[in-house]
């Protein structure tokens, strides 16, 4: 049997690690249980490895992946959001970098979250493709099947909206 950690089964099922860990204290993952340093262990089944959820019995269904992604996190810049950022700094030049739309769009199967800055650890790669164009029209971006969160956010979409604030 293999077990992954709460950041490894956030990645798989395209939900933030702070919902995993809540999973498991409902008990709704399928053998997750804490090992003797507190450590949350998430057994991984069948042939896609994925951790098996019990869904709930009130309220909506979940928006977890019920199987394993085929297809890679992609990251592109949206050029029409960066233009009208910038027509908005033209018409106000006192706004705040907080009042401008993000323009970094990170798209997860049927997921598209928008934020500022983003981290990428592990693997990836730029791909340009002039003819063969992401359905919203990007011709550039970046491909990697590694984990992707927001600078500030732990990849909350909903705070990502917010610019990341350097600390001196």
């Amino acid at each position: 049997m293999t077990y992954i950690g709460t950041k490894e089964a956030s990645f798989i099922l395209g939900i933030c690690s702070q919902r995993v860990r809540d999973l498991l204290r409902e008990g709704r993952i399928k053998g997750g249980y804490k090992d003797q340093r507190g450590f949350w262990r998430i057994p991984v089944y069948g042939k896609e490895e994925m951790p098996i959820i019990i869904e709930g019995k009130r309220g909506p269904k979940g928006v977890w992946c019920h199987r394993r992604r085929k297809t890679p996190t992609k990251i592109h810049v949206n050029q029409s959001l960066i233009k009208a950022n910038a027509k908005r700094i033209k018409n106000d030049p006192l706004m705040t970098s907080d009042q401008l739309m993000p323009v970094v769009a990170l798209k997860q199967t049927n997921r598209n979250d928008m934020g500022y800055q983003m981290i990428l650890e592990g693997r990836c790669r730029i791909v340009y493709k002039p003819y063969e164009p992401l359905p919203c029209g990007a011709h550039l971006w970046i491909e990697t099947y590694e984990p992707v969160e927001f600078v500030d956010t732990q990849f909350n979409p909903v705070t990502a909206r917010r610019p990341y604030k350097y600390v001196s």
